[in-house]
């Protein structure tokens, strides 16, 4: 006699564990009270940073000086970060290249921590 597999069908299960796994792929909609909690533990963790952790600091050099900001590039493109003084016409060719996409890298990280935040 041959087996049914019905047994197995969606019909069967109860619809809470359906709902769940449904509910975990929907995102978060705006405004609501547990994304918003968990977005002020966040800031709140943020604001409690002590001073001995560097990140802040950096964050701020990379953002605010053009200095700290080309360095940055310059490392990232794999260039000596003491040419962050250097006009782009001192660079060749193939230093350009590297620094535009640098650059491209660097502002798509910057824009994606302004999304999150």
């Amino acid at each position: 006699m041959p087996a049914s597999l019905i047994d197995n069908h969606l019909s069967f299960q109860p619809a809470a564990e359906i709902l769940a796994a449904r509910d975990k792929d929907m995102p978060t909609p705006p405004g609501a009270g547990h994304a918003l909690a968990a977005i002020a533990e966040a800031k709140a963790q943020l604001r409690s940073i002590k001073p001995r952790n560097l990140a802040p600091f950096m964050a701020q050099a990379w953002g605010l000086s053009p200095r700290g900001a080309r360095r940055s590039v310059l490392i990232a493109a794999g260039m000596d970060a003491d040419r962050w003084e250097s006009p782009i016409h001192s660079f060749t060719e193939e230093e350009r290249i590297a620094l535009r996409a640098a650059t491209s890298a660097a502002i798509r990280v910057y824009e994606r921590l302004l999304n999150a935040i």
